[in-house]
């Protein structure tokens, strides 16, 4: 089931898709025999909404009209979310996808598994202790459509949007956990081990007893798919400040995962955070997060194309935050980002440090603040500007109320970097174009069409050829249409 808004209940009606297909089975951590949710199987819907659940799937406490089919514990073999009318799969506290097989494969008591979910199936928490870990050697298979997304949400939102609520969740947050996902690709932090090596291992945030483990040598590894997937209203801190779980995290997720058109919003921590791997992003709308829309660390070596980010304008920190475990430690955090637009009012566009380098391509900055917080931690360490070594910028749009760098900043490095392409420009207004129905501006307009762009596809094989900088071309690029929500303003039928 999907949950989606129609005009003619004010644009918010509750619209579910069925699809009725095989049972389910999945035996949970401690018991061989017991399917998820701890039923024994059969389905049932005593007590919640009118629609039952596939077999193999115990009924929880209905969320308004909907029957709710429960997911807890350890899911251990291949397991399908099917799309039925009228129900939600419930997150029910920390459900893990497989046990965690090692680095190479050979822990002992290590398991992997395959979660499939149906294009428009809703998934869903209640709080901030459930949430989705994806354990390394496991997959999350989410491959949803323009027409049927796939719906990561809480209880409240179900609830607001089953009310006709005419405020569909403002700046809340941390309404639900979250999805961690973890990989055997590379990173550069070591729990164990030594970094960028094959036993480089680490322990990921906002995951606890037990601990969650990612990293390893196998660059292509595969933690499954996201592909029309909403995110929403998660995020939570686990025990301390600071460990915390962020809408979706990749942890050592391997370029073999296809991560294409997600959406975070409105998430209590960072939007997406990736610590190492490789794994590559197209088609992402963050928005509305309360820490970093983007937060990478610990050697990321991958690449996003196409990436809108519009800040709440009174919750949020930097737009992204970039960081590495230092200078001299292998891999470096080395990202590659082409066709970005970020309308920004909270912190800084840019928070660079601790060894990150990157090239930043064919992009759109329009911010209330100052464009970066540029540390001397950034690149090599080394104050000021060197070619190779520091973050680089090709044919980027800079528009920031406060200037180019926040006081206290490394304003050579951060000046002589932006200097150093031509095609970047600090004197130019942007001339972005709100969407039809009244939302943000993030569309392109002359001033962005004017500009020279930068062949992203000279970054590497992942990318494509796009000739123009910023993430939506015109009012005819619509790629961001139909399976997100919020861009097209408050009272549109795809609201959040």
């Amino acid at each position: 089931m999907m949950i989606r808004t129609a005009a003619a209940a004010l644009g918010l009606a509750l619209i579910a898709a069925c699809s009725q297909g095989s049972s389910i089975a999945s035996p949970g951590a401690s018991n061989p025999g017991t399917p998820p949710g701890g039923g024994t199987g059969g389905g049932g819907g005593g007590g919640t909404g009118g629609a039952t659940c596939p077999a193999g799937f115990t009924a929880g406490t209905a969320v308004g009209d909907l029957t709710t089919c429960i997911i807890s514990g350890t899911i251990l073999t291949s397991t399908t979310l099917r799309n039925v009318d009228g129900i939600a799969y419930r997150i029910q506290g920390r459900v893990d996808v497989g046990s965690d097989i090692g680095a190479n494969g050979s822990k002992t008591g290590g398991a992997s598994a395959v979660l499939t979910v149906e294009p428009g199936v809703t998934i869903f928490g209640s709080s901030g202790s459930d949430y989705m870990v994806v354990n390394r050697g496991s997959r999350l298979e989410a491959a949803g459509t323009l027409a049927e997304p796939i719906i990561f949400t809480s209880a409240a939102d179900i609830q607001r949007r089953q009310a006709l609520a005419t405020d569909l969740g403002g700046s809340n947050t941390a309404e639900w956990g979250g999805l961690v996902i973890l990989g055997r690709a590379p990173n550069n932090r070591c729990t164990t081990g030594t970094p960028g090596t094959a036993n480089c291992e680490a322990v990921v945030e906002g995951v606890t007893n037990p601990d969650a483990v990612y990293g390893g040598g196998l660059a292509n590894d595969s933690s499954g798919s996201l592909q029309y997937v909403q995110v929403k209203y998660a995020g939570f801190a686990i025990n301390t400040a600071g460990n915390e779980l962020n809408g979706i995290t990749l942890a050592g997720v391997g370029s073999g995962t296809v991560i294409d058109y997600v959406q975070v919003h409105n998430n209590e921590d960072d939007g997406i955070e990736l610590f190492g791997g490789t794994v590559n992003l197209s088609h992402v709308v963050l928005t509305g997060n309360k820490d970093e829309s983007l937060d990478t660390d610990n050697g990321w070596n991958g690449g996003v194309q196409y990436m809108i980010i519009v800040q709440n304008d009174t919750i949020g920190d930097n737009v992204f935050e970039m960081s590495s475990a230092g200078a001299t430690v292998s891999p470096a955090s080395d990202p590659q980002i082409a066709n970005f637009t970020v309308v920004g009012k909270r912190s800084n566009a840019f928070r660079l440090n601790t060894g990150t380098i990157g090239k930043y391509v064919n992009g759109v900055v329009t911010h209330t603040n100052a464009c970066f917080n540029w540390q001397s931690t950034a690149g090599n360490g080394v104050a000021g500007y060197q070619a190779n070594v520091d973050p680089e910028f090709n044919s980027v749009l800079f528009e920031c109320g406060l200037g180019l760098t926040l006081a206290g900043s490394d304003i050579a490095a951060a000046t002589n970097s932006v200097a150093a392409d031509a095609n970047n420009t600090t004197a130019v207004a942007d001339s972005l174009l709100a969407a039809a129905l009244g939302g943000p501006t993030f569309i392109n307009g002359t001033t962005e069409t004017a500009r020279t762009p930068f062949d992203a596809t000279t970054l590497g094989p992942f990318f494509e050829a796009a000739p123009y900088i910023g993430a939506v071309r015109n009012a005819q690029d619509t790629w961001w249409q139909g399976w997100s929500c919020g861009l097209e303003g408050p009272t549109a039928p795809s609201a959040c």
